[in-house]
Parts: structure tokens; C-alpha cells; sequence
């Protein structure tokens, strides 16, 4: 059991309801309490995250810059040259790689709407109409004990499994899965960031095909002003207009985890 703060003052939490049922919500305001406060949680919009990803035996340096609701840059770099860039400016969905630029209009897509609501937690907000949140059980992740929550939307049918460490409350494993790709994400090295933890290190498993991917913070910055030029797509000297090329560098980059 833990607690939380109140007008009242401290009262406890548990991950069970009053009938003896894991309790979704309950384990939710746990992983808010354990990752600092949800007030501290909810605050930032903007974040830069610079580090490593590694592919196989190759390894880039990775760096992501996040404005939210829904603009990110990712810049990868082999031996620190530029060789892939991804950026979503909160319409446009672009790559740039070998200096040629694509783009495509994302911005009336059910995928876009349902990721600015995920920014947003509203998966942890139980009067949502379009998340339902539901703890299944208790069961085993690499020998951790974990709660079970699966997420289900009703704009895109996916469904978002997470596994919550039954004693630290925080995140260990996630589990995407669109219908036609699921996509596995650990999480491990959790680090104070200013007032609240974040994870410093994710493994990426494509459990469709089986490739993974690690990617390992050096460093987040959170709270930083991003101007709106950083998330602007790149002038494209062809000229060319596709949506096909968002594989970048031969392998899969899930540049939402």
C-alpha cells in the first residue's frame, strides 16, 4: 500500500478495489506518485534527449528533441554525421535522408488523434470515452512482479498492454500491438530528471519480426524552450512528395516509443 496527498491530508492507495479487484486507475496514480507527482509529470511540454541506438552490431548516436502536443525531431548520426532525420511538425509527418525529403499530411489521421491523447494520459483518466483501461492480473516479467493493464481505444482498435513493477510502481514493460504489428518496449535505468524520473534506458523488440533495437540515454533535458523552426520540414531541392520511405536506414526506427 502507499499513499497519497490530499485536502485531508495523507491517505492511502492501494492497486486493489474495495471488492478485492486489481484496480487500473489506482495503479496508474501509483506510477504518477512513484515517478514524482502527476502534477510534475503532466508539467513539461518540452524535452531534448541525446544518446545512443543500437541496431544489430552498428551503433548511432541518437537525438531527439519533443514539443508537445505532437511535434518531434529525431536526428541519427553514424560517427557523429548526420545520416537520417524524422519530424513530425503537428501536421506533417517528414524524413530527409541522402538529401531527398518526404512528407505526408497526418494531420486528420485517428492515429494522430489518439497519440495526443496518450500525451495527454487521458488512458489514466477513467470517465474517457475513448481509452478503457482494465487490470488483468499479477504475473512474472524477467523475474520482476508485475501488474498487468491492458488499453484499448476506440479510434484505432489498438491495444497498449503495460506491466507495472508491483513494488517500484514503475513502468517495465509495453506492448503495442496495431492489429497488424506489436511492438514490445522495456524500460530500465530510471533517473531523476529535475523533479521526476524518467527511463534512461528502452529495448525495442519488433516481436512481428523479431529485430531489436536499443536505445540508451546519455542525457534529457525537460523544460527547455524548443523554438518552432527546430520541428520544420526540410527544404527538399527534388521536390518530391512521398509517404513510402519511413523504414530509414534499411531498419525499422519506432520513433513513438
Amino acid at each position: 500500500m502507499s499513499t497519497i496527498s490530499s485536502v485531508q491530508g495523507t491517505q492511502p492507495i492501494s492497486p486493489y478495489s474495495a471488492g478485492g479487484r486489481l484496480d487500473a486507475y489506482a495503479i496508474f496514480q501509483l506510477n504518477f506518485e512513484a515517478l514524482g507527482g502527476e502534477k510534475y509529470v503532466r508539467a513539461d511540454k518540452n524535452y531534448r534527449f541525446q544518446g545512443d541506438m543500437q541496431l544489430g552490431t552498428a551503433t548511432f548516436q541518437l537525438e531527439e528533441f519533443i514539443s508537445k502536443p505532437l511535434r518531434n525531431v529525431t536526428n541519427i548520426y553514424s560517427n557523429f554525421q548526420l545520416v537520417y532525420r524524422s519530424g513530425d511538425d503537428g501536421k506533417f509527418i517528414w524524413t530527409e535522408q541522402n538529401g531527398s525529403v518526404y512528407k505526408f499530411d497526418d494531420s486528420k489521421s485517428p492515429d494522430r488523434e489518439t497519440k495526443k491523447l496518450w500525451e495527454e494520459y487521458a488512458y489514466t483518466d477513467p470517465k474517457n470515452r475513448v481509452f478503457k483501461s482494465q487490470a488483468t492480473r499479477k504475473t512474472s516479467v524477467d523475474g520482476t512482479s508485475c501488474y498487468e493493464i491492458i488499453i484499448k481505444n476506440n479510434k484505432t482498435n489498438e491495444v497498449v498492454t503495460h506491466y507495472y513493477d508491483t513494488e517500484t510502481f514503475l513502468l517495465k514493460r509495453e506492448i503495442k500491438d496495431s492489429g497488424t504489428q506489436k511492438i514490445q518496449h522495456d524500460f530500465s535505468d530510471y533517473q531523476d530528471v529535475g523533479n521526476i524520473k524518467m527511463a534512461f534506458k528502452k529495448d525495442i523488440t519488433y516481436l512481428n519480426s523479431g529485430t531489436k533495437q536499443s536505445i540508451t540515454w546519455k542525457k534529457i533535458e525537460r523544460g527547455l524552450y524548443i523554438s518552432d523552426s527546430k520541428f520544420m520540414i526540410p527544404k527538399d531541392p527534388n521536390a518530391e512528395d512521398e509517404s513510402s520511405s519511413l523504414t530509414g536506414l534499411g531498419t525499422k526506427i519506432d520513433r513513438y516509443a
